[in-house]
């Protein structure tokens, strides 16, 4: 997403749990600071955290908590 507006709609549309964070890489298509747009919106912290890592741990099966010291 490039916008806040469809951000907002994408999760309104079908929910954060089906949303992930991704980049163009290695081409700059996107965002220079992947992750800028979600950490910049007023969501609270599960939606967030969501976004950043949640849904892709869903996806593939994992426990997202393999992955912190917490």
């Amino acid at each position: 997403m490039h916008e806040a507006a469809k951000l907002d709609y994408l999760l309104r549309l079908v929910g954060a749990d089906q949303v992930m964070l991704g980049t163009d890489y290695p081409f700059p298509l996107g965002e220079l600071e992947p992750g800028k747009l979600i950490a910049s919106m007023p969501y609270d912290e599960a939606i967030i955290e969501m976004l950043f890592h949640g849904a892709a741990s869903n996806w593939l099966g994992l426990d997202a908590g393999a992955f912190t010291n917490g």
